[in-house]
């Protein structure tokens, strides 16, 4: 598919979700969710949840059909027909929203094998003054991270008149950042966060927005009614954005684990602070997806990133990672 997903039955290593698995809590509130009135679909109580659990004044959260309606929002908000920055090879909403605002598009992109992040390229395009910024931290699809320090360069020295919109969806799986308050303080930042990933609740559309006050009351007034739906909601009211440490040990450990078998199979994972590792397969990476496509194992070409050369593989759970690893043992004996 071409934003990932796998059809049913197949392993899924296509789609980025936390690979330990829905929360019980979570599974729990969306089997109690009520949906038979108006008033399931009331955000407030989930919007005060997420902002205690962030640390922010209510004020500064606005729950969103996921990551994807929260950029549609930030995009008609203030692109306005001016320049969006982004940050590359990214997720490609951000320049599909853009462009459907009619923004000129400007990419700052990272260049592998590494795929460091061209901040200080940003930082000193001064034509950048007056425009919108995206970047992706941790980066889809590289997996790579600004780190405390370059984030903190980022926002100290943003050019004028920029509105950073910063792209966390999967922060809760890297290193500690800096809080959603301090991140926010200078209120020319919107955090977009998505708790599809972190819960693995792709079908229940859920992320949420951080911003100044005056920033979310703008983008509130743009959004649908009713734009979430009540199974939702009820997940928001108990989410946490932070993962437990022991969730988090236990991911590191797969993806650790995940990326010595691929490397042992040729495909050396560039470093990730992410739940997915991105490699490179040469002329061979979209024989490689369709191979596995035939064994019903799903992956994700990154052709569409701009990356025709590179894979981007999710980190499952020890045992179907040794299912994906048989099958390219397979392939290998196959193309001998």
């Amino acid at each position: 598919m071409t934003h990932g997903g796998a059809p049913a039955g197949w392993l899924e290593f296509s789609a980025n979700l936390n690979p330990t698995g829905t929360p019980a809590a979570i599974v729990a509130a969306v089997a109690a969710a009520t949906y038979d009135s108006y008033a399931s679909l009331d955000p407030a109580a989930a919007e005060s949840h997420l902002a205690l659990d962030a640390g922010v004044p209510v004020e500064s959260v606005l729950l969103t059909a996921g990551a994807t309606e929260a950029i549609r929002l930030v995009a008609s908000a203030f692109v306005a027909r001016g320049r969006a920055v982004i940050v590359g090879p990214t997720y490609s909403d951000y320049e599909w929203f853009a462009r459907q605002a009619g923004a000129d598009i400007v990419e700052a992109r990272a260049e592998p094998p590494t795929f460091d992040p061209p901040i200080d390229r940003v930082i000193e395009d001064r034509s950048a003054d007056r425009s919108v910024l995206f970047i992706c931290d941790p980066n889809n699809p590289t997996g790579r991270a600004l780190g405390l320090d370059r984030l903190r360069h980022l926002l100290a020295t943003l050019p004028r008149g920029v509105t950073l919109i910063l792209d966390q969806s999967f922060a809760s799986f890297a290193s500690p950042t800096l809080s959603a308050s301090e991140c926010i303080a200078s209120g020319t930042v919107v955090l977009v966060r998505s708790l599809t990933k972190v819960l693995a609740v792709p079908g229940l559309r859920l992320g949420y927005v951080i911003a100044e006050p005056r920033i979310i009351a703008e983008l509130r007034v743009r959004q649908d009614p009713w734009a979430v739906a009540a199974q939702a909601i009820a997940a928001a009211k108990v989410a946490s954005w932070a993962l437990p440490a022991d969730v988090q040990a236990t991911i590191v450990g797969w993806r650790e684990r995940f990326a010595t078998g691929l490397a042992e199979h040729g495909l050396c994972p560039l470093p990730s602070e992410t739940n997915f590792l991105l490699v490179h397969a040469g002329a061979t990476a979209a024989t490689i997806v369709a191979a596995l496509a035939e064994r019903r194992i799903a992956v994700r070409s990154c052709a569409s990133f701009g990356l025709p050369e590179h894979i981007r593989l999710a980190v499952r759970p020890p045992a179907e990672q040794d299912a994906l690893l048989g099958a390219l043992a397979a392939i290998r004996g196959d193309a001998r």
